[in-house]
């Protein structure tokens, strides 16, 4: 999921060339409604951070607190809300 439209098109292109069924979403509510439909439909969720509607990191809570076995990729060009250090104290409570 990316804001982005030209970068989350990409990124689907890129993936269903690689042979992967790719479900994208442009904003977090979209993509939280997908997941909470179907969540054992999904083996990972890619997610950008910075999101108009819903942060990244909030978002992954929510997506573990429906599912939490569920593999998570967070990224960001930039954050103003998480450095570089914060972002690795986070993923390392997440990967416990």
């Amino acid at each position: 999921m990316d804001d982005e439209e030209d970068l989350l098109d990409a990124i689907e292109k890129t993936l269903a060339d690689l042979g992967y069924k790719v479900i994208g979403k442009n904003s977090g509510a979209g993509a939280l409604a997908a997941f909470r439909a179907a969540p054992d439909s999904f083996d990972l969720i890619i997610t950008d951070q910075t999101m108009p509607d819903i942060r990244g990191d909030a978002l992954v809570e929510e997506f573990r607190r429906i599912r939490s076995d569920i593999p998570i990729i967070l990224c960001t060009g930039f954050s103003s809300v998480i450095d570089a250090d914060e972002a690795k104290r986070w993923a390392l409570t997440l990967s416990v």
